[in-house]
């Protein structure tokens, strides 16, 4: 699916654009945070629609077992939660807003056709 990978390839670049004040790539634990900020930015934008962490994983087919079992951490582990509030101030602040919203609706797209 081309929109599939060009979503991915959006989602790389807004998490670089989150972490574009490091000078290095983002690691995974920085990709973990990223992914949870959009889970939950993607669910304020759709709260007539429910989007489990797994089904937004199952979204990103390149992401690795490693990656994924990191984000669901992230995800249910307090000690993370600054991390991620972070994160979903830097999307709300950083990135396009248009462009957010195009690719968390691509995800709501996506679940239905499944």
């Amino acid at each position: 699916m081309p929109w599939n990978k060009a979503r991915t390839g959006v989602f790389a670049a807004l998490v670089g654009c989150t972490f574009a004040s490091t000078a290095q790539a983002a690691s995974d634990h920085e990709l973990a945070v990223v992914s949870v900020a959009f889970h939950q930015e993607c669910g304020k934008k759709h709260p007539d629609m429910v989007l489990s962490l797994d089904q937004f994983i199952s979204l990103h087919t390149h992401m690795s077992d490693k990656l994924a079992n990191h984000v669901r951490e992230v995800a249910s582990q307090p000690q993370y939660k600054s991390e991620v509030e972070e994160a979903v101030r830097k999307i709300n602040t950083e990135a396009d807003q248009y462009l957010v919203e195009a690719i968390c609706d691509s995800y709501y797209k996506e679940v239905v056709k499944r």
